[in-house]
């Protein structure tokens, strides 16, 4: 399956699963999918040391991983404050390491 299909997929999952109401995905800077995210936001999520969690408004978890010479980025919002809260934020971490996991191969 290509790049495009599994992340498009595992969005869809995520909103069914979870109460994720947006996922944007950026692969070097560009836009994969989702929602377009401000340059200055990009250049902060690269920064990340791990996956972190906001919950400013709502709640946001991002993670950046590596594939070869490739640079991830994804962003998953919701409007729950509690839903990357717990038990709940590992099985979606669970989940992008499974999909990092078939992008990878």
């Amino acid at each position: 399956m290509n790049e495009q299909k599994l992340i498009k997929q595992f969005a869809e999952n995520m909103k069914m699963e979870f109460a994720v109401k947006d996922m944007s995905v950026y692969k070097n800077s560009d836009k994969l999918f989702g929602s377009t995210i401000d340059s200055a936001v990009i250049e902060k999520y690269l920064s990340l040391p791990c996956t972190t969690v906001y919950k400013n408004t709502g709640s946001k978890l991002v993670t950046r991983f590596t594939l070869g010479k490739d640079i991830y980025i994804m962003a998953l919002s919701s409007d729950k404050p509690e839903t990357f809260d717990g038990m709940e934020a590992e099985y979606v971490i669970s989940d992008i390491k499974k999909l990092i996991g078939k992008l990878g191969d």
